[in-house]
């Protein structure tokens, strides 16, 4: 990863991070379609408690529309996440199924990703294979989702509320699977 900079993570925080955050949170509402939506909000990987699924799943949509506004904003993320499709024919083999294998595939990719700020390094952190911002800008984003969700909420969540960003990391690779299926792959009928 020699074509790494060096950043002042405060500054980032201010500019990229924030307006990303506000452009996610203009669409965090939009249409996903269907076939999409039913691997994205299924109930089958759960990254929350029972009594936060709402939580949950606005933190999937936000991390889904976060890959969308990475993709329209900043060139670099227009390039897929090239080691996705060898992961989602692994997942595949194993399922028969497309829809089980995007949703095993990313739910295993957000949990083997650190809650912590990600090391570049660390190959448990995929955020930094997909390209685009990198792994610190998508921490910081998933981050200030969170903090904002439970500010809008403002009730208390159950356990660790760094945890909740498997939900928003979920989402996100969604988005990058779904980028990398196939043109003749079919997610199938809604659940």
């Amino acid at each position: 990863m020699s074509d790494l900079l060096p950043v002042d993570s405060g500054l980032v925080r201010q500019t990229l991070v924030e307006t990303l955050f506000g452009e996610v949170e203009k669409r965090s509402d939009e249409h996903i379609p269907a076939e999409v939506a039913s691997v994205l909000l299924s109930d089958a990987e759960a990254f929350a408690t029972a009594g936060e699924t709402v939580l949950d799943h606005d933190l999937r949509r936000f991390g889904y529309h976060a890959r969308l506004v990475e993709v329209e904003l900043l060139e670099p993320a227009r390039r897929p996440a090239e080691w996705m499709p060898g992961r989602l024919s692994e997942q595949l083999a194993r399922t028969g199924d497309w829809a089980q294998a995007l949703r095993a595939a990313c739910a295993g990719l957000a949990r083997a990703e650190p809650i912590g700020k990600p090391s570049p390094t660390d190959e448990a952190a995929h955020s930094w294979r997909v390209p685009g911002p990198g792994g610190h800008v998508r921490h910081y984003l998933a981050r200030r989702t969170i903090e904002d969700l439970l500010r809008e909420r403002d009730q208390p969540v159950e356990g660790d509320p760094a945890e909740l960003k498997r939900a928003w990391l979920y989402g996100f690779f969604v988005r990058v699977g779904v980028e990398a299926l196939p043109t003749d792959a079919s997610l199938g009928a809604p659940a």
